[in-house]
């Protein structure tokens, strides 16, 4: 009597677990340890010896590994919200395998109306350009450990011979425009007041 051997169910496909210059260079050097330390980096999992070819390895990825898990996003939500502003997020991942790549995103950041009030109130003297500098420091202190941005890959893989460090470039982005329209409808509708002595 033959048996009927099931093949593994497909939990993904190996686009959707790695960059495509990544897959390149896994179909170029398939056994390499570094770029199998990089693939247990990246998947949380590293494929056993039997995995020699691109193939095999491809077929443990789509059989064993799941899709890239995409954030929700979202800052931890103010109960009384005074301004959102929509901050870019970007960083440079530095690798224990000698590469590269820069990550983007964006998020919005909110400060709640006590907190604005606070800075207001702080910076009145120096009229709304002291105002938005100080919502633009409050942004550049708490931007990343406050929000959630689903970062991408912006760019590809930089297997160049550099120095590795455990060190990241990060960095924040938004509009200071943006800040002090935020800032001058929210004083419009809540203290005018204080608008009044801008």
């Amino acid at each position: 009597m033959s048996e009927v051997l099931s093949q593994p169910e497909l939990k993904c496909r190996i686009e959707e677990v790695f960059d495509r210059s990544f897959i390149d260079l896994i179909a170029l050097a398939p056994r390499n340890p570094h770029v199998r330390a990089l693939i247990l980096k990246l998947a949380g999992r590293m494929p056993g010896p039997e995995c020699e070819t691109f193939e095999q390895v491809k077929h443990w990825v789509e059989t064993t590994c799941q899709r890239k898990a995409r954030p929700a996003g979202g800052c931890r939500p103010a109960t009384d919200v005074g301004l959102t502003i929509t901050v870019g997020f970007a960083e440079m991942e530095y690798g224990s395998a000698r590469y590269s790549v820069r990550r983007t995103g964006q998020d919005q950041y909110q400060l709640s109306a006590d907190d604005l009030i606070d800075i207001v109130r702080d910076r009145l003297p120096e009229g709304i350009n002291g105002i938005v500098e100080a919502v633009a420091s409050d942004i550049d202190d708490n931007a990343w450990s406050l929000c959630e941005p689903a970062m991408e890959d912006d760019g590809d893989y930089n297997y160049s011979d550099h120095d590795c460090s455990d060190t990241d470039d990060s960095e924040t982005s938004y509009n200071r425009e943006e800040i002090r329209e935020a800032v001058l409808a929210f004083l419009r509708s809540r203290h005018p007041d204080l608008l009044a002595e801008l």
